[in-house]
């Protein structure tokens, strides 16, 4: 059973405090940066005692790998697969005649294949979900693994015929055909697992033992049979696609297709595996080390920057209903100052609680600036409408005020919307937008408030303080038709 972070009910855990006995996913911890032995290394810290935090099991955060399937597809069409892929196909149309040479070619291309799949897994069952790269190292080192797995079929088929043999023996023909057919579908069962056991030990006898294979299959349980279901699926595809699509296509790119189906379909299998050595690594005996950089965490950290850290902090205060906390954190972290619109509410909304008006105003600004970058117009309006509540005299920024006004215009909030600008007005006389908040103040008035003289008095003043104004011309127009219609 998962276990979820305490204080995001959908999100896993990665880490513990035994001394909170406090469960924290990575958008809740508390990382620091330290040199160990001439190297760097983060360690993990509960944000409430400030004890170093246990990380869990990996298996904890991973995602079941019957919900992440089109990522799966996705792996093998990365550059390095996709090189190889292309090279590797066209090498087998090379050497596709029959002929002692080209038997060999053909042998040792798929060892390539299965060499790079092997890496592949290996990489994937420990938690990174990048392609190895396409050099020397990963083609060539432990290439002994593919000599391992050729053994497993060897073997597999051996017992197979010596069991198959016997049961003629024994039973006569007709029985025969039943045993090898049982044989055939359990050996053909038994081969992921023995592959998965392989890597896991790096042991040629523990991967033929039934007792290892078979009692980690059992282990996994049902997760095991729906890979199998998976994989088989995977290994008939290029065969339905060479009969199917390949087929019509032109005879020459029959070979070519038909081996980039079988490389493509070979990568995906064997990153599916590894993926399931990931999940499962308790169950197989696999121990992950992972790496934060470089694995399937770092998209699980969803830590955009120290303002997050310190939201999902304060998030935990406020739970525990520790506003001051909350709040000191807040003003430590950020010197009161942030750009994360939803800590910047937090902070708002405490200071709003604990009744610290001169810091809630001074914050009031800097919170208004951010509601009118993200065009947040109900929140303008509100958060505006309760600083000058707290102090008449209040005046948010210039850009701010501006846009706030015309909030309280859309909204049909006419009466607050010229105090608004009127408020602008008087506080930035030398904006370089006050001949518009002068217009625009003097069109509400006109329109909406039915004032058509008080209006016209705005746009003398306004004509007159700046007579060589591009909007000039359009004022003395709206002016003549205010004045011709009085």
């Amino acid at each position: 059973m998962k276990t979820y972070c305490d204080y995001h009910a959908t999100a896993p855990a990665q880490w513990n405090c035994h001394h909170c006995a406090t469960n924290y996913c990575a958008a809740c911890i508390t990382r620091r940066s330290v040199e160990r032995y001439g190297r760097r290394e983060t360690l993990y810290f509960c944000p409430k005692c400030n004890g170093e935090a246990v990380r869990l099991a990996i298996a904890n955060v991973v995602v079941p790998f019957w919900n992440r399937l089109p990522q799966f597809f996705v792996y093998a069409l990365h550059p390095q697969p996709l090189i190889l892929m292309v090279v590797l196909s066209a090498a087998s149309v090379f050497f596709a005649e029959p002929g002692l040479f080209n038997n060999l070619m053909g042998i040792a291309i798929g060892g390539l294949l299965i060499k790079y799949s092997h890496a592949s897994l290996t990489k994937t069952a420990q938690g990174s979900f990048t392609p190895p790269p396409l050099n020397a190292e990963t083609l060539s080192r432990d290439f002994q693994m593919v000599f391992k797995q050729l053994a497993i079929f060897i073997i597999v088929v051996l017992v197979t015929v010596q069991i198959v043999r016997v049961a003629a023996q024994q039973l006569g023909p007709t029985a025969a055909i039943g045993v090898g057919i049982l044989c055939l579908v359990l050996s053909i069962l038994a081969v992921p697992a023995m592959i998965i056991v392989l890597v896991a030990t790096n042991s040629l006898l523990h991967a033929v033992n039934p007792m290892i294979w078979g009692g980690m299959a059992w282990r996994i349980g049902w997760g095991y049979l729906l890979m199998y279901l998976f994989l088989a699926i995977l290994g008939t595809a290029p065969t339905l696609l060479a009969r199917y699509i390949i087929a019509h296509l032109p005879a020459a790119s029959h070979v070519f297709l038909f081996n980039v189906a079988k490389c493509f379909y070979t990568i995906i299998s064997y990153h599916l595996m590894g993926y399931v050595m990931l999940q499962y690594h308790e169950e197989v005996g696999y121990e992950v080390d992972v790496d934060e950089k470089d694995s399937f965490l770092q998209a699980e950290k969803a830590v955009a920057g120290a303002d997050t850290q310190v939201l999902n902090r304060v998030d935990i205060f406020i739970k525990e209903g520790k506003i001051d906390d909350a709040i000191t954190l807040i003003k430590g972290e950020t010197s009161g100052d942030m750009s994360k619109l939803d800590l910047a509410e937090r902070y708002f909304n405490l200071l709003k609680i604990k009744q610290l008006v001169p810091e809630m105003l001074k914050h009031g600004r800097r919170y208004l600036e951010l509601l009118a970058e993200a065009k947040d117009k109900t929140r303008l309006r509100e958060v505006y409408t309760v600083c000058v509540a707290a102090d008449p005299a209040f005046t948010p920024g210039s850009a701010a005020a501006f846009k706030i006004a015309g909030c309280f215009n859309e909204a049909g909030h006419s009466q607050e919307a010229v105090q608004v600008y009127h408020r602008f007005i008087k506080a930035y006389p030398k904006d370089p937008q006050l001949p518009k908040a002068y217009f625009l103040a003097a069109s509400i008035i006109n329109e909406k408030l039915k004032k058509p003289q008080k209006a016209a008095g705005v746009l003398k003043a306004l004509l007159k303080t700046y007579p060589n104004h591009e909007l000039a011309s359009h004022v003395q127009k709206y002016l003549k038709q205010i004045e011709a219609a009085g």
